[in-house]
């Protein structure tokens, strides 16, 4: 944990590395001819589940063991990367995402019952709708981004999209290095 300031944190399901590995070598593939201004870090592949900004030491103490009684009571369960998409604006795209598949009621489940756990120690549920995906890469650079030719593209021809969630972590924002995301704690599930 860094010390002397307040680290900024959030609960996530990490992707194993495998579905890491296809998600880098499509990206790499399209570097070139879509001109992000930053592509998101082979090691730092998450889906969020809530994000919780700055923490204070006793929040974080008080985190952890509900977290932790969060994942015992969790069964495993199947996700998968599947499709492509955009946030922001179409033709200046401020993300491009990978979308999820698989078991998404169990998904949508365990993220509420993350922002269920933490709302009493202080951290206010998001006011926007749950939306699972990949973040790849951030702020498209120029005005007139594919968004057709994206619809038609397929992440890869080859590997296995479909993962089992064993576990959520806490992860630690660290700007400016790579792995930019830090695992403080991982949670894993019981059942």
């Amino acid at each position: 944990m860094m010390t002397g300031l307040t680290p900024r944190l959030f609960v996530a399901v990490p992707l194993p590395a495998a579905q890491k590995k296809l998600l880098d070598s499509w990206g790499r593939e399209r570097k070139r001819e879509w001109p992000f201004g930053r592509w998101v870090f082979r090691e730092d592949y998450h889906i969020t589940l809530q994000f919780l900004g700055n923490c204070s030491e006793e929040q974080i103490k008080k985190m952890i063991p509900a977290l932790h009684k969060l994942a015992a009571e969790q069964a495993v369960f199947s996700l998968a990367v599947q499709g492509l998409g955009t946030f922001g604006r179409p033709e200046q795209p401020r993300i491009l995402w990978a979308g999820v598949g698989g078991e998404l009621e169990l998904l949508h489940q365990l993220q509420q019952q993350v922002v269920q756990s933490l709302a009493p120690i202080g951290f206010l549920p998001d006011d926007r709708p749950y939306r699972p995906h990949i973040t790849l890469a951030r702020k498209y650079q120029k005005n007139h981004f594919p968004l057709q030719s994206l619809q038609q593209l397929q992440l890869w021809k080859t590997g296995d999209t479909t993962w089992k969630v064993k576990e959520i972590v806490l992860y630690e924002t660290r700007l400016g290095r790579q792995p930019m995301y830090h695992a403080l704690e991982r949670f894993p599930f019981k059942k």
